[in-house]
């Protein structure tokens, strides 16, 4: 089940990359994406949730990220970390239906920023959700 959530979360920074850079509804590029995956009922459930959740709470995330990191406007980040960073933040603060625990967000998100990022993006996406665990704890404040 990990190797298929690692991959949900590979889809979903890409949609959310894509969504985010061009003018592309999210529905189509959702679509496009689960015609070229073969996920299973869950993976698909998993990552609409992902998707869909950190599209509609991107405003909010992208003011705890801004919080967690004042010297790098959210407008101006890499799109790569802005997508990952609101995957996680949805997981850690507004996702109530998987749990998924800290950790396992956290090593995510640093596992996508070092694959996908540039250099100094895991160490970012590290400190910004170390950050937003130790202020927030598990608990959303949406």
């Amino acid at each position: 089940m990990a190797g298929l959530r690692h991959r949900v979360r590979i889809a979903a920074l890409q949609i959310l990359y894509e969504v985010d850079s061009s003018e592309h509804p999210i529905d189509a590029v959702v679509a496009r994406r689960l015609a070229d995956e073969h996920f299973t009922p869950e993976g698909e459930e998993f990552l609409h949730t992902l998707v869909l959740g950190a599209w509609e709470h991107r405003q909010y995330l992208d003011q705890v990220i801004e919080e967690a990191a004042p010297n790098w406007p959210v407008d101006q980040m890499p799109s790569v970390d802005k997508a990952i960073l609101r995957i996680a933040l949805f997981e850690l603060l507004l996702d109530e239906a998987e749990h998924t625990p800290v950790k396992a967000v956290i090593n995510e998100a640093v596992e996508l920023a070092k694959h996908f990022g540039s250099d100094n993006s895991s160490r970012f996406v590290n400190g910004v959700l170390g950050f937003v665990v130790n202020k927030y704890g598990e608990q959303p404040e949406a």
